[in-house]
């Protein structure tokens, strides 16, 4: 359940839009999202989630969101630095892109699809 909260910060009042998703506190400050592990806030009473191995042949979904767009198929050539997937997270599109040249060796989600934080979108072959 999406909040939105009325703070003031420096004097300025501002409208924060916050949710908390796997025991994850996500929110948005001037078009920012920001997010803390609620076991921090808590001082330790909730369980931390599980941290997510990034690399550079796997595309993970950086926060909760919805699957707005695929660029890419299966066995497909990209590019650095190409234009992968875009996913829609609190009214804000982020564009995933390739951080090695690699073929596409499996696309996960479909259009559309709900995902959630860490859940991989795109595993990539690196060229070699």
């Amino acid at each position: 359940m999406k909040n939105s909260l009325l703070i003031e910060i420096n004097g300025t009042q501002k409208t924060v839009i916050a949710e908390i998703i796997d025991k994850k506190l996500w929110f948005k400050i001037d078009e920012q999202i920001y997010s803390a592990d609620m076991s921090d806030l808590a001082g330790g009473n909730y369980k931390k989630t599980k941290n997510f191995s990034k690399t550079p042949d796997k595309i993970l979904a950086p926060m909760p969101g919805k699957i707005t767009k695929i660029f890419v198929n299966e066995k497909q050539k990209v590019s650095k630095g190409d234009a992968l997937i875009v996913m829609e997270a609190m009214k804000m599109e982020y564009t995933l892109k390739a951080e090695i040249s690699a073929h596409v060796e499996a696309v996960f989600p479909k259009l559309g699809d709900q995902v959630t934080l860490g859940c991989l979108l795109i595993q990539l072959t690196e060229n070699k």
